[in-house]
């Protein structure tokens, strides 16, 4: 969509009516000044009119002064409208438009600002929220786009998630809490779950089940025959424990966590009419520097999960002229063996200042290989990021395209980007 052209008129006439009705209103206004100028006065005496019994007009012209002001706004009023929007669709002598003056600002800002954010990309989440400069970034980053909904203090709200603790609807692990933030998740919790036949009693009698497993209180003939209906209408989702999936945003049922309150008859509405839920998705607006200092706020609130020690983060390796990183499922953050390894290339490169570098992504075979080829891509930005932080320019920089491949054979060798030294 072109932005600087959309209008809320989807007829031309509109437009012409616009022109026409601002040019004649200034140029009437400049003709009835002139009117004025030839019209006759006789100082010092009235036109006759008089109000509230002793109030009169007298019959005097306009002082020049204030004539030669009106004049002045006729001719700067069509001047404006010359060199800027204002009649119809003409865009003015200067194209100017109030998204093109934001964008060109939002440029100028990313062009100051950007070098601020891009030093913490490279690093992992873990190391960017011990340091304490990042931690103020990120929270500044949080009370302008999340406060609004989880709180400045991040304990969420009735509907908004508590993100200070470490119940977590989409998994609290970094690269989860990041693909949260960044691609954002539509949550529906389905009417009467996977049994829409049930009715007002049964409903009730599931609400004191699911009452029983987290302590409320609950009536106990009503809890044991929702016990019996819980596997038809919602264990499919939440599970035969009740435990829930964090992966797939199910809650769990047996803690004392609840999202939407825990009075019996808010869990009686929910399970009847259902509730749909929506966390926005931040990633083309942010970009990738500033989820990446979110991410590193939020999961250092108190409530961040730490990463499996399977995929805690990249291995590396100097081999010859060739950085290898090596990478965990899922995950594409550098670790500090991998910025330790791609400093010790950089120092390589010292001996030639206009050695070029070539940058290639590879992924497994398992999976999606569009969702493959995505995350090897952004894998190799990331090694990417580190080559600019250390001054590198683009013209030195090829970056391929991402490669399939099993290596030797392992999978985990299959996960990695190669940077060399040209």
């Amino acid at each position: 969509m072109d932005f600087n052209n959309t209008s809320d008129f989807v007829s031309n006439f509109w437009n012409i009516y616009v022109a026409v009705l601002a040019l004649v209103s200034i140029v009437g206004c400049g003709v009835f000044l002139w009117i004025q100028d030839k019209a006759k006065s006789n100082a010092g005496q009235t036109t006759g009119h008089v109000w509230d019994e002793t109030l009169q007009e007298y019959s005097n012209p306009l002082p020049n002064w204030w004539r030669w002001m009106f004049y002045i706004t006729v001719i700067f009023a069509l001047v404006y409208l010359v060199l800027y929007p204002g009649i119809g669709n003409y865009p003015g002598f200067f194209g100017w438009t109030m998204r093109g003056q934001y964008e060109n600002e939002m440029k100028k800002a990313d062009q100051h600002f950007a070098p601020v954010f891009n030093k913490f990309l490279s690093q992992d989440v873990m190391t960017v929220a011990a340091n304490s400069e990042a931690r103020e970034m990120g929270q500044r980053l949080w009370l302008t786009y999340c406060a609004q909904c989880h709180g400045s203090d991040a304990k969420g709200a009735k509907s908004f998630p508590n993100l200070t603790d470490s119940d977590w609807l989409w998994g609290g692990t970094p690269d989860k809490i990041k693909a949260t933030i960044k691609e954002g998740h539509d949550a529906v919790m389905t009417p009467k779950g996977t049994k829409p036949d049930m009715d007002a009693e049964q409903v009730k009698d599931v609400v004191h089940y699911v009452r029983s497993l987290s302590g409320l209180p609950n009536d106990s003939i009503r809890a044991q025959r929702g016990k019996d209906l819980y596997p038809q209408a919602c264990a499919a989702c939440h599970g035969p424990d009740a435990k829930g999936n964090p992966d797939a945003g199910y809650p769990n049922l047996t803690d004392k966590v609840w999202l939407y309150g825990s009075r019996e008859e808010e869990m009686i509405d929910i399970v009847t009419n259902g509730r749909t839920n929506r966390m926005p998705a931040f990633g083309d607006f942010l970009g990738d520097a500033k989820v990446h200092l979110l991410t590193a706020y939020v999961w250092g609130l108190g409530g961040g999960v730490k990463a499996d020690a399977s995929s805690a983060g990249p291995m590396a390796v100097l081999d010859g002229n060739t950085a290898k990183i090596y990478f965990a499922t899922g995950q594409a953050d550098l670790g500090a063996e991998a910025q330790a390894v791609m400093q010790s290339l950089l120092e390589l490169a010292k001996a030639n200042p206009a050695a070029k570098f070539a940058v290639s992504g590879f992924h497994d075979a398992t999976g999606d290989k569009a969702a493959n080829e995505e995350l090897a891509k952004t894998r190799a930005l990331s090694v990417v990021a580190v080559l600019k932080a250390a001054g590198i320019g683009d013209e030195r920089i090829e970056l391929r395209k991402p490669a399939e491949t099993t290596g030797t054979g392992d999978n985990k060798e299959a996960r990695r980007v190669e940077a060399t030294i040209l």
